[in-house]
């Protein structure tokens, strides 16, 4: 057993239980939703639950622990069901019914004593309220459905009702949306993490199923060339939000420990050692997984060093390469050019390129022609030899011809159609288009410090806007841009991020020094008076498609 580790989810519950009743001493706040309010029951009991005997974990514990559960018991609606960021909702009453069955099956394994009686009566009753609801209940997105069916492995494990496991195996039936590369639907690092992989390890573990493992242990291996040497997961390729957020690997830590051990991988390992490092958040949460599951307890593995070199995952478009504290990542995979439109649930971004050198970072390189208000480009080719990397994207619009005979109408009343950027009564799909079509590659090639990019375009001439986005630290080589605050002008040769004693400098050959840059959002975000940008130090260049663009990104050492 790893004792250190298991002290140390202990400690972490018990400083999360005394947080807790210092910020409940007023009371239970009246709009506190059920999800966090299960949360914290969670938390309170879980650090009593692992005290030394007779000895309680922190006083004010129990008293806070009944009037949370009064709490949660007056959420809970006459359908048995929780409102939540959706109305009468089975997945969310899911996440929380997920934890009211975590507990009792923590209070269950160590022996409670009498003075959780109540709350155990309380638990169960909450989760007998759900099944009828639950049983029956529909989702929204992909991962819903591994959560609901955990809900209901774990209320028949609580109940034993037998119309659970049936209802399971409908939704399992629909089958595991992992792809050949090991990535869910939704390409999403929160959603793996705190959803998809522990629903489908709570499957496996009370229904007996260990197939089930095998879509996580495939989604697992994706990590070690994800994640970043702090700890944080590239997630530019995701379909959810966390495509513009910062996610940190210490959210798999129970997953990690459970293959690494069950699988000796020392790559997991050297992930798992990782994410513990910081001190993993919600602490309570990787205890009661433990106490369940004590394999995650065991000693890990070796840990195995990053590995080396280039990993291409075509099924998502994102390609990353390591060389020592640099790394470097080409994204190819938005979804925007095959669906048409910037929407939820899609892989929105635009950024092609992003490297780190250390705490010197390029957040993003994204490329903008100017044509017709179509937006950044967002490749719909990306072809890779080795450490050559080619994104492809043509774009067609252009101006339409008078109406065949056959479609004309007298009162000019025609279809309000979709000609792909805007709609308007012209019934587009009747009329013949005089195409314009402009086509967009970047050849970039990875090096050990970072990457050449060669920008060129086939089509009429046009202005171009490249966007790069900086991390913190000290930025020269760029001057104020005279109409876009907040936003640098690179009309030089270079432009130089140094952050500490390390460093990222972009050379340019090929731009317009004297033409002011305008990034084009596109008509999906400028309509609605929107803006794409990606969080950081923006700098802006201009240049002209009629002309290729040489970038040279280079990591750098030293004061």
């Amino acid at each position: 057993m790893d004792h250190e580790y298991f002290s140390r989810l202990v400690r972490g519950a018990r400083a999360e239980a005394m947080a807790l009743i210092d910020g409940l001493a007023g009371g239970i706040p009246a709009g506190l939703p059920h999800r966090e309010t299960m949360r914290a029951v969670k938390a309170l009991i879980l650090a009593d639950a692992t005290a030394a005997p007779g000895t309680p974990a922190s006083a004010g514990g129990r008293p806070a622990v009944d009037a949370l559960l009064a709490h949660l018991a007056g959420l809970q609606g006459p359908t048995g069901l929780f409102d939540g960021d959706n109305l009468v909702s089975p997945p969310d009453s899911a996440f929380t019914i997920n934890d009211v069955c975590l507990v009792l099956e923590v209070l269950d394994r160590v022996g409670a004593d009498t003075r959780w009686t109540g709350a155990v009566e309380r638990l169960r009753t909450i989760a007998a309220r759900s099944v009828d609801a639950l049983v029956t209940g529909g989702v929204h997105t992909p991962n819903h459905r591994w959560e609901l069916a955990s809900a209901l492995a774990g209320l028949h494990h609580v109940t034993g009702d037998d119309r659970l496991v049936p209802r399971i195996d409908e939704w399992l039936a629909e089958g595991i949306d992992v792809d050949a590369d090991g990535f869910y639907s939704e390409r999403s690092a929160i959603y793996s993490a705190v959803v998809t992989n522990p629903s489908l390890v709570t499957l496996a573990r009370l229904l007996a199923r260990p197939e089930l493992l095998d879509p996580v242990r495939a989604n697992l291996r994706t990590l070690p060339s994800l994640v970043d040497d702090d700890g944080e997961v590239v997630t530019v390729h995701s379909r959810r939000q966390d495509q513009r957020e910062t996610f940190h690997v210490h959210a798999y830590l129970s997953q990690l420990r459970r293959f690494a051990v069950t699988d000796g991988d020392g790559q997991l390992a050297r992930l798992a050692m990782l994410g513990a490092a910081s001190g993993p958040p919600e602490p309570s949460r990787h205890l009661a997984e433990a106490l369940v599951d004590p394999v995650l307890t065991e000693l890990l593995p070796a840990p195995v060093p990053a590995r080396e070199g280039g990993t291409f995952w075509p099924t998502v478009g994102l390609l990353r390469r390591r060389a020592g504290v640099t790394t470097t990542t080409v994204f190819g995979g938005a979804d925007t050019r095959a669906t048409g439109r910037v929407a939820s649930g899609l892989a929105n971004s635009a950024t092609v390129l992003q490297v780190r050198h250390g705490a010197a970072r390029l957040c993003a390189l994204r490329i903008s022609p100017q044509f017709f208000a179509t937006g950044a480009f967002r490749p719909t080719v990306m072809d890779v030899a080795d450490d050559r990397v080619r994104l492809t994207e043509e774009r067609v619009s252009g101006y339409y011809q008078p109406l065949p005979s056959d479609h004309r109408r007298s009162d000019g009343a025609y279809p309000l159609t979709d000609e792909g950027r805007f709609f308007a009564r012209m019934d587009f799909p009747a009329r013949m288009l005089s195409p314009l079509r402009l086509t967009t590659c970047l050849q970039v090639t990875l090096t050990d410090d970072g990457a050449v990019l060669e920008l060129r375009f086939t089509g009429p001439r046009t202005r171009v806007a490249v966007e790069l986005v900086f991390g913190g630290g000290t930025l020269t080589g760029a001057v104020p841009h005279p109409s876009l605050a907040g936003t640098q002008w690179l009309r030089g040769p270079s432009v130089l991020l140094r952050t500490g004693s390390q460093a990222i400098e972009v050379q340019v050959d090929g731009h317009d020094e004297e033409l002011a840059p305008s990034f084009d959002d596109g008509e999906f975000f400028a309509y609605v008076h929107g803006e794409d940008r990606v969080p950081g130090q923006r700098v802006l260049l201009a240049a002209w498609s009629d002309r290729p663009v040489r970038l040279l990104v280079r990591a750098q050492d030293g004061a």
